[in-house]
């Protein structure tokens, strides 16, 4: 469902907030004003995600729009050889740039060609990361497509700069250190165009922005923002810019946008229902329902396991029976959200992935509460329509199949945390851990690697190959792989 809301700190009237901003009406004195001459130029960003149904709204192709300005601008939506103008629905108001931005969005039908935010009625703010307004939109549904899903699908994950509080080690948000830039344009080029991105989680690791001051996230007199636009397009727009261009976004709640971190940003511009109280401190949404949603024949089914990390019980996350709770998402995925055909499932914390080993050198599980969640859900497994489940979380790239009977039925998991934030150490050797034993499972295929990347999921039909690529756009030698049943017999 598409709310209105205006944030309660600001407390103005929707119908006064959609008027342009006046010059006494931008906070230039405190530093924060799109006016100020110490901060960049004003842009706006329109880009296209896949959200699913609400309650009221179907689900598809949506239009977003964040602007320093309070007036949301018209869409022109070609459909064969007609274009509409439509005016964008405000979806959060609020008046400070870059702390926060106007968001506006606009559902599109299925069958358009062309999407491109009227630039003449944006108040005068460039818009990025087409200037002239265009944004991609999903060609599988158009009249005449002859795919019915998306064929080519880019996935990256766990992408921000690291930047903690003292005295940790900052990342160095520089395309040496932080190769973010590097992946995404990779992405959008090799080794085709995509038709989809999935981000699989974690935007934000600005923990302590101060420590490294950008224009717009902990520059002087903003403060420690991290939760905050103007971080959100230092650590996610700005080097995504020519992948945003390129597809359509599907995006996944991760461990650092819980309420306790990033949450509040989440929400307000990237969640498939935006809100700006979905974080308030009486009633924080730790825990958002699984949804589905349809890429043509395809189904995308979202887990927010934002609060299922591996960290010791964070105070930010509410536990109280935290399996029962997964237990009761993993039953809904199977008895209402499955579908016919190839299901995804797309969740931040990987159900199953190693991150070391026992002392007795077999193979460890990064954690252990969904995996024992799933054991307790009515089936206790995936429905088996689900072809892939896939994560982020750890920092590193792997392809891992299970040695699983008729029964007990496990789809691959590929885990791509890789995509620009620090690695973590690979402290085993892949081949080591074949057929040794985790959790009464046997690892039957482990492919991992400890390179900056993305991962590209390409539909060949009857079957799915998956390969990784490095942050410059090359295949990585062992990880082009074709999916039979549940395993890959070979990766080349």
């Amino acid at each position: 469902m598409q709310r209105r809301f205006v944030l309660s700190s600001v407390g103005l009237l929707l119908a006064a907030a959609l008027t342009p901003l006046s010059a006494a009406a931008r906070p230039d004195s405190a530093g924060e004003g799109y006016g100020n001459p110490s901060l960049p130029p004003p842009v706006a960003w329109a880009w296209t995600q896949l959200v699913p149904p609400g309650q009221q709204t179907r689900g598809g192709t949506q239009v977003r729009f964040a602007t320093p300005a309070a007036q949301c601008p018209f869409v022109e939506i070609t459909t064969g050889t007609q274009t509409v103008r439509h005016q964008m629905v405000p979806n959060g108001v609020v008046t400070v740039y870059p702390t926060t931005a106007t968001l506006c969005s606009l559902l599109v039908e299925d069958n358009a060609t062309r999407a491109r935010v009227d630039v003449s009625t944006t108040q005068g703010i460039p818009v990025r990361p087409s200037a002239n307004g265009d944004v991609p939109l999903p060609d599988w549904t158009q009249t005449g497509a002859t795919k019915r899903r998306p064929g080519n699908i880019a996935l990256i994950g766990d992408t921000g700069c690291r930047v903690p509080a003292a005295p940790a080690q900052i990342q160095r948000c520089t395309p040496q250190r932080w190769p973010f830039a590097d992946v995404s344009d990779s992405a959008a080029r090799e080794p085709a165009r995509p038709d989809l991105v999935v981000h699989v989680g974690d935007y934000l690791y600005r923990s302590a922005p101060q420590r490294w001051r950008e224009p717009l996230c902990g520059a002087p007199g903003l403060g420690n923002n991290a939760h905050t636009w103007g971080c959100l397009v230092t650590d996610f727009f700005e080097p995504a810019a020519r992948l945003l261009a390129t597809a359509p976004f599907v995006f996944v709640r991760g461990n650092h946008e819980n309420c306790g971190r990033a949450g509040a940003v989440w929400f307000r511009y990237l969640a498939a229902a935006p809100s700006s109280t979905a974080c308030d401190p009486q009633h924080p949404q730790d825990y958002t329902p699984p949804a589905r949603i349809d890429a043509g024949t395809l189904s995308l089914l979202l887990m927010d396991t934002s609060c299922a990390a591996d960290e010791e019980q964070p105070a930010s996350c509410n536990h109280t029976d935290l399996e029962r709770r997964y237990r009761d998402q993993f039953n809904e995925i199977n008895n209402n959200l499955v579908r016919g055909g190839d299901n995804l499932l797309l969740s931040h914390s990987p159900l199953w992935a190693v991150n070391g080993q026992t002392p007795a050198a077999n193979p460890e599980w990064i954690d252990h509460t969904l995996d024992a969640a799933l054991a307790t859900s009515t089936l206790g497994r995936l429905d088996r329509r689900i072809t892939f489940v896939l994560s982020g979380h750890v920092h590193l790239y792997q392809m891992l199949a299970v040695t699983s009977g008729t029964a007990d039925r496990r789809p691959p998991q590929l885990t791509v945390g890789s995509s620009g934030t620090e690695l973590d150490p690979q402290t085993w050797v892949d081949s080591q851990l074949i057929n040794k034993p985790v959790n009464g499972l046997n690892i039957a295929q482990l492919v991992t690697r400890h390179e900056w990347g993305y991962a590209v999921l390409r539909d060949r039909t009857t079957t799915w190959n998956v390969r990784f690529f490095s942050r410059s756009g090359n295949a990585v030698k062992g990880t082009d792989c074709d999916l039979v049943g549940t395993v890959f017999p070979s990766c080349r």
